[in-house]
């Protein structure tokens, strides 16, 4: 998935501290950085209550009230999902949204813990999915395209094929990965698997626990409706067996799903591609520097010991 710290505008986007007319405006006292990523999430406090302060590129993350909207429908069903404090502020750099701070802190497990935390996740995924399906919201995000749709734009091939010409190394699995996933859904036009919206990131650090209970999921930035397998990509990632292990024990998952996993998968390697390739090797930025796609390449080279036991399940040549 394409970082989105790449391109946000502003000194507060870029990952400098918290704006400090964003803190007048709410009267809020800034705190430090949150995330991975180096720009986006604050904490800040107000009266000794917690916050949290996002700002929200909407280049970067197209139609973003979806985001709260499907937060909400979440939390009206019990799950403790982040909820907006105040309006959102529409600003010529973006929107900042400031949320109550949810308790409680992200679990690292240590290694000897991974596949049992890997398994629990798996399990509340398949949860959380029943949840989402009951949500009711049937409409695609703003920006968002299903899988086959993505794979089969001619502007994806196009500037892969410019990227190729830059980064043979990485352009060339990229493309034969296009090919490949635009082929198997060309094979599969009509694919019966369940869908609902999704989280998008549904990882160990979006999950926060307190006193052993789930307390919060964070981080609805790719939420959008689609297959619910597509929700593996980031939290199953190519290999964590024991997530799909997990949510077939909550939600048995069909043969259709089984094979529709690695495809959903390697679709989602390629959102927000087109608009990243086209940005760099378009005439306007001639001479910046070719972008890395090292990431998704790596990923794509992952190997799943389960799925490679399962019948018709597509794979990748090279």
């Amino acid at each position: 998935m394409v970082d989105a710290a790449t391109s946000t505008t502003g000194d507060a986007a870029r990952g400098g501290g918290l704006d400090p007319e964003v803190c007048a405006h709410w009267r809020l006292t800034p705190g430090p950085a949150l995330g991975h990523r180096a720009s986006g999430t604050w904490a800040a406090t107000r009266e000794k209550a917690a916050f949290v302060v996002k700002h929200v590129d909407p280049r970067i993350f197209p139609d973003w009230p979806y985001t709260l909207r499907v937060a909400a429908a979440l939390r009206a069903q019990g799950w403790p999902t982040p909820e907006p404090a105040e309006e959102p502020w529409i600003r010529p750099d973006g929107a900042w949204v400031l949320f109550h701070r949810l308790p409680g802190r992200s679990m690292t497990p240590a290694d000897g813990d991974r596949s049992a935390e890997a398994r629990a996740r798996g399990r509340l995924l398949a949860e959380f999915h029943a949840s989402a399906a009951a949500t009711g919201i049937v409409d695609q995000r703003g920006g968002f395209a299903d899988p086959a749709e993505l794979v089969s734009d001619p502007l994806l091939d196009h500037w892969l094929r410019v990227h190729e010409r830059y980064r043979p190394d990485e352009g060339r699995p990229l493309r034969a990965c296009r090919d490949a996933t635009a082929a198997w859904f060309a094979d599969n036009p009509v694919v019966d698997a369940p869908r609902s919206v999704i989280h998008g990131d549904f990882t160990p650090w979006n999950l926060l626990f307190d006193g052993g209970r789930l307390s919060g999921v964070v981080d609805f930035e790719a939420t959008h409706h689609t297959y619910q397998v597509a929700d593996f990509a980031l939290s199953w990632r190519g290999y964590q067996d024991d997530v799909l292990r997990g949510y077939d024990e909550v939600r048995r998952l069909s043969d259709v799903e089984w094979r529709l996993v690695r495809p959903a998968f390697w679709a989602w390697m390629f959102i927000g591609l087109t608009d990243l390739l086209a940005a760099r090797y378009g005439d306007a930025r001639r001479d910046a520097a070719p972008p890395t796609l090292e990431w998704q390449v790596r990923h794509l080279r992952l190997h799943s010991p389960l799925l490679a036991t399962k019948a018709g399940v597509p794979t990748l040549n090279g």
